[in-house]
């Protein structure tokens, strides 16, 4: 299916049929058809293709990877965005004051971005009326090499809210095809009892973790998770434009960057007009923050 080799938190995950699977798509005409809201609540997630402008979106890559210096990426491309092999010194941790995505996530030119009016009408048309952008909005950097990737998890696990309030919706801030760590997703794993066998096993203390001090993450190991609930995960060759929205309660993770195109990309979250929100979630997002 793939011709590549994948992996994530080191952990290899195999490339066939009974593991990986591509994810649906959905073009902008089905959604103003009104076909958005059902295929999400089918599927738990959206993938929606050019919902925005790829200029704008490269605008917002080029701006965050200047932040780090001209030595960074290679050949002076910053909207390309490629790892040249240098890694600048003496910063602070990703996203921890002082680090530039901590101060891009507070700068004029992101916060335009994420209140863009195509963001606010595709969660609107999901939760079926006015939204609130919610401010915590989080600024991921991925590089080749680094075996770090996001394990599997639920993001209701980590704000506190009624999963038909929420919606997530992951954009990547620029091209980022599979081998590059886009996100991938349990497939069918936002139905209800779909988790049953995880909670079983559990039970035992036998899921495999790296985390063994936060019980927000399911594991780190997705080949295992996959063998355990017998669900493939389903991934796809992102583009700058590309938007997936997913429900709170959908497993996903991410996978390693193998490639020397930087996965960048941010997480944009809405709740339904009114409804009760984390107070975590309404300061800007720093990655010391715990949340």
């Amino acid at each position: 299916m793939l011709h590549t080799s994948l992996s994530s938190n080191g952990i290899p995950l195999p490339t066939t049929a009974q593991y990986v699977g591509y994810l649906a798509e959905t073009s902008a005409q089905s959604a103003a058809e009104g076909v958005a809201k059902r295929q999400f609540a089918q599927d738990g997630y959206l993938l929606m293709r050019d919902i925005i402008d790829r200029e704008k979106v490269l605008d917002i890559r080029e701006a965050y990877l200047r932040m780090f210096g001209e030595t960074f990426v290679k050949n002076g491309d910053y909207r390309r965005g490629e790892f040249s092999g240098v890694a600048p010194e003496a910063l602070p941790r990703h996203g921890f004051p002082g680090h530039p995505a901590h101060a891009f996530v507070r700068s004029e030119i992101f916060l335009n971005f994420v209140d863009s009016p195509e963001f606010r009408k595709l969660a609107e048309d999901l939760l079926g009326g006015p939204v609130e952008r919610v401010r915590r909005t989080p600024l991921r950097h991925f590089i080749k090499g680094q075996k770090a990737a996001s394990r599997a998890h639920i993001d209701r696990t980590y704000i506190d809210s009624r999963k038909d309030d929420f919606v997530t919706l992951w954009i990547p801030l620029g091209d980022c095809p599979v081998e590059a760590g886009g996100l991938v997703y349990l497939e069918g794993s936002h139905e209800d009892g779909s988790m049953e066998a995880i909670k079983e096993v559990a039970k035992t203390g036998a899921v495999p973790t790296d985390r063994p001090d936060d019980s927000r993450p399911i594991t780190h190991d997705l080949r295992w998770m996959s063998d355990v609930t017998r669900k493939r995960w389903l991934m796809t060759n992102y583009g700058a434009g590309d938007v997936i929205a997913h429900s709170p309660v959908i497993v996903h993770a991410s996978l390693d960057s193998a490639s020397d195109l930087m996965r960048i990309s941010t997480d944009v979250r809405f709740i339904r007009a009114g409804a009760p929100c984390d107070p975590r979630w309404q300061q800007d997002w720093s990655a010391d923050d715990g949340h």
